[in-house]
C-alpha cells in the first residue's frame, strides 16, 4: 500500500476543498470552521487569510479579469477577481445574498459543471439540534449570479466531480457510505436524478473503516475518494472497482484533489501529485500528531484541471 508524505506542519483544525491552483502553481485550500483561506505550495510553505466565519469551498472562475475564483462561505456564495490580492488583504470578496438564515447550517463541499455552474451542498454543524438530519441542500450558483436548490434531502453532501468526458457527475452523501451518480441535465444544470454507483463496503469489505468525503477524479476517470476515520484514500476505476488504496497515517482523511505540473517541476514522470487534506476534529491528537496537515503522493495519471465557474 502507498503512503502518502506529510507536505506541511498542522496548519487547519478542519482542512477541506483542496483544488490545484495551476496559474498560482500551488495548491488552494480551506480551513472549513476557522473560515481561513489557505495556499500551499509545492515545498510545503502555506499563506492563509480569514475570509469568513465559515470557508467551505473554492473554485476558479472565468468572469474576473485577473486570477478570479468563486467561494462558499458559510452561507453565500462570493466572487473574488484576484486570489493574490485577496491573500494579501488589497481585496475583500464580493458576498451575494444569504441564501438562508439558520444558524444551524453552513456550506460543506461542491464543483463545477462543465457548463460553468457552481454546485455546493450545505448541512447542519454536527453539534447542532440539526446534525446528523437529512436537511442538506444542493445548492448551484448560475453564471448570472442566480441560486437555485438543486437537490434536497442530503445530510452530508461532500464530494463533486464530472467525469473526464463530462456526461457523469460523482457525488458523496458521507453517511449513505456510497459514491452515487448524480445526472444533471447540460442545458439547465437541473438535477434529473440521483442513483448509487459504488456503496464502498462493496469494494473495501463489510467495514470500511470510514466514510467516503470529498473525492477527485482524474484523466483516466478514476474517482479517488478520501475515507474519513480510515485514514486513506482509495482510487476507484470508472467501473467502480478498487484499483489503488493510499495510506495517509492519520485518521481524519477529508479531501483530496490532483495537481503539479510535471517531471520538470515536482519529478513526477508526467503523472500528478495526490494532495490529501486532514482534520483535528475527533481525532486523538497525541496519537495522530500530524493531523490538520496536508499529505502528498506522486502518481502514475494524469490530473483533470478543476472546472471553473463562469461568472
Amino acid at each position: 500500500m502507498p503512503t502518502a508524505e506529510q507536505l506541511t506542519a498542522p496548519i487547519a483544525e478542519h482542512g477541506e476543498g483542496p483544488v490545484w491552483d495551476a496559474d498560482g502553481g500551488r495548491l488552494l485550500a480551506v480551513d472549513l470552521e476557522q473560515g481561513d483561506l489557505l495556499a500551499v505550495s509545492p515545498g510545503g510553505s502555506t499563506a492563509k487569510r480569514h475570509v469568513a466565519d465559515a470557508l467551505a469551498c473554492v473554485r476558479p472562475r472565468t468572469g474576473a479579469a485577473g486570477d478570479g475564483w468563486v467561494v462558499a462561505a458559510r452561507r453565500r456564495f462570493a466572487l473574488v477577481e484576484s486570489l493574490d490580492d485577496l491573500l494579501s488583504g488589497r481585496e475583500e470578496p464580493h458576498m451575494l445574498p444569504a441564501l438562508w438564515d439558520d444558524p444551524d447550517l453552513r456550506f460543506n463541499e461542491g464543483g463545477c459543471d462543465p457548463q460553468g455552474r457552481f454546485f455546493c451542498g450545505s448541512m447542519a454543524y454536527g453539534g447542532s439540534a440539526k446534525g446528523g438530519q437529512p436537511v442538506g441542500v444542493l445548492w448551484r450558483l448560475d453564471p448570472d449570479g442566480s441560486a437555485h436548490v438543486a437537490l434536497e434531502g442530503l445530510t452530508i453532501p461532500n464530494g463533486l466531480a464530472w467525469s473526464p468526458d463530462g456526461q457523469r457527475a460523482y457525488h458523496v452523501d458521507s453517511p449513505s457510505g456510497e459514491v452515487s451518480l448524480l445526472h444533471v441535465a447540460p442545458g439547465t444544470g437541473e438535477v434529473l436524478d440521483r442513483e448509487p454507483w459504488v456503496r464502498l463496503a462493496d469494494v473495501l469489505g463489510a467495514d470500511p473503516g470510514g466514510v467516503p468525503d470529498g473525492l477527485v477524479v482524474d484523466a483516466e476517470g478514476g474517482v479517488w475518494v478520501a475515507l474519513n476515520g480510515a485514514g486513506a484514500v482509495v482510487r476507484l476505476d470508472a467501473g467502480g472497482g478498487l484499483s489503488e488504496r493510499v495510506d495517509v497515517g492519520v485518521p481524519g482523511v477529508t479531501a483530496c484533489t490532483l495537481g503539479g505540473t510535471g517531471q520538470d517541476d515536482d519529478g513526477t514522470r508526467g503523472g500528478a501529485v495526490l494532495y490529501v487534506t486532514t482534520s483535528t476534529q475527533g481525532v486523538d491528537l497525541d496519537a495522530h500528531p500530524a493531523s490538520g496537515s496536508v499529505f502528498v503522493l506522486p502518481v502514475e495519471v494524469a490530473a483533470l484541471p478543476p472546472l471553473r465557474f463562469d461568472g
